[in-house]
């Protein structure tokens, strides 16, 4: 569908589902499926021993970046915030995710949070593996636009989604415990890797306080995960 000479934003898990539709597919429900590797699990498992962590203890995991482009990014010293607000306010703990390429701002965010309840698994091996096993322990996660955000969907982990420059219609996952939160501005959503503008306003002034009253609001809603 068009809106003038536009493409109408939708979903591609709706686009794809339709197709498998067209060919006689099941497709009544939408909810994504995913497993784990065992040296991931076991992985995750010595990284939460390490951290003194406990299997009660509720943990905020926060994915930062993405492959897609710098336009994604929130910045670091707002995720150390957010981490702060977490632990400070509530004894969350927090585990910050990473790629390859990430690695060094997921130990930045660390270093500016400051805090023995916030660490980073950017000193293992990043994988897609890894972070599935870290996002399915998780009481709630935040993410960039980037494939780690739909972890939370397919293992039911209450996720808020940070959008700067991409519209979040195009990439709904119909997660219904997913809060997506965005900072209108004139020249978005614009769909560059990187800000052509050179203020990346979309998320720089994405406030930490819209992140954690989102983080707060979804936490609270979880019977499980309630925050003190």
């Amino acid at each position: 569908p068009r809106v003038g000479k536009q493409l109408a934003p939708i979903s591609a898990l709706d686009y794809y589902l339709e197709l498998a539709a067209t060919v006689g597919a099941d497709v009544s429900d939408k909810r994504p499926e995913l497993g784990t590797v065992s040296h991931a699990e076991a992985t995750v498992t010595a990284f939460w021993q390490k951290q003194g962590w406990q299997s009660s203890d509720r943990v905020v995991v926060l994915n930062t970046g993405g492959a897609y482009g710098a336009a994604k990014d929130w910045p670091a010293e707002h995720f150390a915030a957010l981490a702060q607000r977490l632990v400070d306010a509530h004894q969350l703990k927090v585990a910050v995710i990473c790629g390859p390429a990430e690695r060094d701002n997921a130990r930045r965010i660390v270093e500016l949070a400051d805090r023995t309840a916030v660490a980073s698994l950017a000193d293992e091996t990043p994988s897609i593996n890894l972070s599935k096993s870290v996002v399915r322990r998780a009481a709630l996660l935040v993410s960039t636009d980037s494939g780690p955000r739909h972890f939370g969907s397919a293992y039911g982990v209450p996720t808020v989604a940070i959008f700067g420059p991409t519209d979040p219609r195009w990439s709904d996952n119909h997660h219904p415990q997913a809060i997506d939160v965005v900072h209108p501005v004139d020249c978005g959503p614009c769909a560059k890797r990187t800000c052509p503008m050179g203020h990346h306003r979309c998320m720089r002034d994405l406030t930490v306080g819209q992140v954690y009253h989102a983080s707060l609001t979804l936490l609270e809603q979880s019977p499980l995960h309630r925050v003190a």
